[in-house]
């Protein structure tokens, strides 16, 4: 005999369950096999999240990304040259 039941797992990990009145009373092996299901609305969420910034005109890339952090640090070390230039 196979019996089927989907059940909410509450926080504190905790199921009961009811068993049909024509399972016989005694010793029995019972297999609990958990099928967790992914929430579609994770999925959904970064499929719209793709493309985002090129619906709205964007024309950034990753060359040119990197092009920029490169930038910013050699600004951000003239800057650091600058300021302790004379100390020691």
């Amino acid at each position: 005999m196979t019996i089927t039941q989907t059940v909410e797992i509450p926080v504190n990990r905790r199921i009961f369950l009811d068993l049909p009145l024509e399972l016989p009373v005694g010793k029995a092996k019972v297999t609990v096999t958990p099928h967790v299901e992914k929430p579609a609305t994770n999925d959904r969420k970064a499929t719209k999240l793709r493309g985002l910034a090129k619906k709205m005109g964007s024309t950034l890339t990753v060359e040119r990304f990197l092009e920029m952090r490169q930038e910013d640090l050699s600004f951000e070390e003239e800057k650091f040259e600058r300021f302790f230039k004379g100390k020691k």
